[in-house]
């Protein structure tokens, strides 16, 4: 949409400063410049001034070509003669402003030649677009009676013709020289060479990507655009006249197909392919319908306004296309077809034989192809900034893509070698299994064996019992357990419960469905298992208690979520303040709680029996 606004922008400020160039072009009141309307003309191919054969005409007269060639048998020549007298033109310094002067000029005043625009008669200048400003000395005029002649001559296959002729102020004048000068000559050669130099850049562009067609068209349009104008500044003809003139005149027909083809194709119409073979096929049959209307001696306005309604044509496939898509795209090559096929009829009005009207004073098709190259260049500078953004999204979108597999890959490698490394501790979990069981365990079976058979002490027997319990409980602690705290304790029930009923103390059980702890591998489950061993050991030898209660439920503490294991019995109880109760055990658990980052709190008081509890917190900020 800004690319849009810019465009609109741009053609109402160039419409607007336009209409303020004409409306402050130099002023031309009478009493500073004197303009003829009317003079004589005559035809003679000579170089000194006629006597004879001068006829009234109104001036300018732009089309002789006609006239001249059933009059003369050679090259063209013609002759404008108009009288004025010292008191019609101002008391400062004058000056001779002639344009439009078809082609080679030489100017007299009272006999005397002033200026010529030409180095020799074989001299192939073009100045049918040139304006000239010629200084009038001073000691040639006379009061009354002066007489200015102006001689102009061209080919026999040419243009001739006296252009406009004004005699006054030489500031107003200059004035006036420069403006047109400006907008003839320099303006328009400094529109086709950057617009050629914008051709180069875009050749370059559509050699990298050939396939690109618009990329193509955009190049023709320029080199058939600086074609087409190059006449307009060129002070003389590079190559044969006759040959240039016809390429100036006939590639106009192709300027304006290249033009047309390069919007079908970038909007991509549908049969873009044979709307463009139609245009050029168009382009050839105004050719040769100018041949054929040239051959008469008749004007070929007809070809001119054919080019106009093939562009309107054009312009209505494109609004049907943007009435479809609405494209911002349609939107500017509408605007910029429509203004520039209303500078082309501006020009067509302006003809010499056609002569409709002046409008702005000079041609404004030496900037319509600039104009139509500079929008059609933004149009695809436009689609390739909207491509290169798709892309950068696009490589945005891959390198995520890529930094996300290449996370999921990392994390699955992590992941491997943790099987891995889960996999060797477990494969060196059953070995050490194994190995105090069939070491440790096996001779700590035979010993208590032994001691039975021979009657040893009972104290010899209970030890070598508990420490084979202890052992399977240590093996216990090895097998992989995912965080079960409900599967330990059963496997610590089922270990200590022979115990227990031989001390003649009853365990009454209590546990509920828990969530699993993700930290509790081997080494925290024989801490976990050391302290509620711990504490039934503490029950069984100093408590007295005919019952121990052994419970596990979910809990929460400080809004954190864990699981507490409770460790209940009936005994004597003991006195929590009492130091001399603080043995190594309580110290033990309270150490194993703190590598488990759990919290352990135990509560007794004498005759009410004892609680031990040990909270075990799912998410663990640190475990050792």
């Amino acid at each position: 949409m800004i690319f849009v606004k810019w465009l609109f922008a741009c053609i109402a400020a160039y419409v607007c400063w336009t209409a303020a160039q004409a409306v402050a072009a130099p002023d031309k009141p009478s009493h500073t410049v004197l303009e003829f309307l009317s003079g004589e003309i005559a035809f003679a191919d000579q170089n000194e001034i006629p006597g004879t054969g001068w006829e009234k005409r109104p001036t300018p007269a732009l089309w002789l070509s006609d006239e001249a060639r059933a009059k003369l048998d050679g090259k063209l020549t013609g002759w404008g003669r108009f009288r004025f007298d010292r008191a019609q033109v101002p008391d400062e310094p004058l000056a001779i402003y002639t344009e439009n002067n078809r082609e080679r000029l030489t100017v007299f005043l009272n006999g005397v030649e002033l200026f010529r625009n030409y180095r020799s008669a074989t001299s192939q200048t073009l100045g049918w677009n040139r304006p000239y400003i010629i200084p009038v000395p001073q000691k040639l005029l006379r009061e009354a009676g002066n007489e200015l002649v102006l001689r102009v001559g061209s080919d026999r296959q040419f243009s001739l013709g006296v252009g406009t002729v004004k005699v006054g102020s030489q500031e107003v004048l200059g004035r006036l020289y420069n403006y047109q000068q400006f907008w003839r000559v320099t303006g328009s050669a400094a529109a086709n060479y950057a617009m050629l130099f914008l051709t180069f850049a875009a050749f370059l562009m559509w050699m990298a990507r050939r396939s690109e067609t618009e990329i193509f068209w955009l190049v023709m349009t320029g080199l058939l655009w600086f074609v087409r104008d190059f006449h307009f500044f060129a002070e003389e003809s590079p190559l044969d006249p006759y040959w240039f003139q016809q390429v100036s005149y006939y590639s106009l027909y192709f300027a304006v197909a290249a033009s047309l083809s390069f919007c079908v194709a970038f909007l991509k119409l549908p049969n873009y392919r044979r709307i463009i073979a139609i245009l050029f096929a168009i382009g050839v049959a105004l050719c040769i319908f100018r041949v054929a209307i040239t051959s008469t001696n008749r004007t070929d306005l007809a070809t001119s306004l054919a080019t106009l309604v093939v562009s309107l044509v054009i312009c209505g496939l494109m609004i049907f296309d943007w009435i479809r898509h609405r494209s911002l795209e349609s939107a500017a090559l509408i605007a910029i077809v429509v203004f520039t096929t209303a500078l082309g009829l501006h020009d067509v009005g302006r003809i010499p034989n056609v002569n409709w009207w002046q409008g702005l004073g000079f041609h404004v098709q030496p900037y319509t192809g600039l104009l139509l190259f500079s929008v059609f260049l933004l149009s695809v500078g436009r689609k390739y900034l909207r491509a290169l953004v798709e892309v950068e999204t696009l490589n945005a979108s891959l390198e995520q893509r890529v930094e996300t597999a290449t996370q999921a890959l990392a994390a699955s490698e992590r992941a491997r070698q943790k099987i891995e490394v889960e996999h060797a501790v477990g494969i060196e979990r059953e070995r050490l299994m194994r190995e105090m069981h069939d070491g440790i365990g096996s001779n700590l079976v035979t010993a208590l064996a032994v001691v039975r058979k021979q009657g040893e002490a009972p104290v010899a027997e209970e030890t070598l019992q508990r420490a084979i319990t202890d052992l399977k409980l240590t093996v216990d602690s090895l097998a992989p357990v995912e965080g079960d705290v409900v599967a330990l304790l059963a496997n610590l029930r089922h270990r200590m419960e022979p115990d227990m009923e031989k001390a003649g103390v009853k365990c009454v059980w209590r546990v509920v469905p828990c969530p699993s702890l993700d930290w509790l591998d081997a080494p925290n489950a024989l801490h976990m298992l050391r302290i509620i061993q711990e504490g039934v050991g503490n029950v069984l030898s100093h408590a007295g208690a005919t019952s121990i209660t052994i419970a596990c439920r979910p809990s929460e503490r400080d809004g954190r979520s864990g699981v507490e294991l409770v460790l209940a019995d009936d005994g004597c109880g003991f006195d929590i303040r009492s130091e001399t109760r603080q043995g190594r055990g309580l110290s033990n658990m309270r150490t194993r709680a703190r590598q488990l980052s759990a919290e352990l709190d135990v509560e007794s008081s004498r005759g009410e029996g004892s609680r031990l509890k040990l909270w075990l917190p799912i998410r663990a900020a640190h475990v050792v």
